[in-house]
C-alpha cells in the first residue's frame, strides 16, 4: 500500500481514504470494464454489485465480447466513477479495481447482484447469462486533486466481511417482516421520500444498507463497521441515529 497523508473530505467524502474509498464503490452501480481483446485494451459498460468483502458481482452474457475476452484472460480493470453531476469532474471522486475475472455458482452472489438490479431478472435466467466475480488485488482511490492512493487487498477486514455475509439473510427476513417502521424511516434518510412507500431492505454490508421499492433503488452509507457483538438490527438503528443528527 502506498498512501498518501489524509486530506479533508471533499464532497462529503470520509477524511479516511479507505473508508471514501468503500463508500464511492459500493455507492456505483455501472463501471466501465476494462478486458484484454487479441493484445488490446478493451473497454465496456456493465452493471454491477458488490459483496461483502467489496468484490464486485457482475452479470454478464457470454455472447458479450468482454466475456469471451475473460475467457480467454482473466485479468481486468474496472473504473467506478463518483462524480456525476460535478462540472470538473476531475475535482471529483473515482476508484479503479483491478484483479481477475471469473464465473460464480453462488446463489448468494446472484441475489445480491439482483437486490441491487431488480430489472435483470427478466434477463438473468436466460441460459447465455451467468454471475461473474471479481478477485480485487488493488484499488487506487482518487478523491480530487491531491488526494490519491493505492491499496492492496484485502479492502474490507474478513472478519467484517465474513460476519455480514452470515447473517445477512436472516437479518433482512427478520428487520423486513419485523420492523417495517425502520425500513421506512431509512428509505426516508437515504431520499426515498416519506415513510409508507413501499420499500423493503435489499442487502446489508459492513458498510451500509440498499433499499428497494420495485425497480427503484437507494443506498445508504454506514460510517462504522458492524460490531461482532451487536445484532444488525442495532448497527441500523444506530444508522438512523446518526443520520438524524
Amino acid at each position: 500500500m502506498n498512501e498518501k497523508p489524509e486530506t479533508a473530505p471533499a464532497g462529503g467524502l470520509p477524511a479516511n481514504n479507505r473508508t471514501a474509498l468503500r463508500r464511492v464503490a459500493r455507492a456505483a452501480r455501472k463501471a466501465a470494464l476494462a478486458t484484454s481483446m487479441e493484445g488490446r485494451p478493451y473497454v465496456s459498460l456493465v452493471t454491477l454489485a458488490f459483496d461483502h468483502d467489496l468484490s464486485p458481482i457482475l452479470l454478464l452474457s457470454r455472447l458479450a465480447d468482454h466475456t469471451r475476452n475473460l475467457l480467454a484472460d482473466g485479468r481486468a480493470a474496472l473504473l467506478l466513477d463518483g462524480t456525476d453531476g460535478l462540472a470538473n469532474p476531475q475535482t471529483g471522486p473515482r476508484v479503479t479495481l483491478t484483479g481477475t475475472v471469473a464465473e460464480e455458482g453462488d446463489p448468494r452472489l446472484r441475489r445480491r447482484f439482483l437486490a441491487r438490479h431488480p430489472g435483470a431478472a427478466l434477463y438473468a435466467g436466460f441460459g447465455d447469462f451467468a454471475i461473474w466475480r471479481m478477485n480485487v488485488e488493488r484499488a487506487h482511490f482518487v478523491g480530487g486533486f491531491g488526494r490519491a492512493v493505492w491499496f492492496d487487498a484485502p479492502l474490507v477486514p474478513p472478519a467484517d466481511a465474513a460476519f455480514m455475509a452470515g447473517i445477512e439473510e436472516a437479518a433482512l427476513a427478520e428487520i423486513n417482516d419485523g420492523h417495517p417502521d425502520l425500513v421506512a424511516t431509512l428509505a426516508a434518510r437515504a431520499g426515498g421520500g416519506p415513510a409508507g412507500g413501499g420499500w423493503r431492505l435489499a442487502g446489508i454490508d459492513p458498510d451500509g444498507c440498499d433499499l428497494e421499492a420495485g425497480e427503484e433503488v437507494l443506498r445508504l452509507p454506514l460510517d462504522q463497521s458492524p460490531d461482532e457483538a451487536r445484532s444488525p438490527l442495532a448497527c441500523l438503528q444506530t444508522l438512523v441515529g446518526s443520520q438524524s443528527n
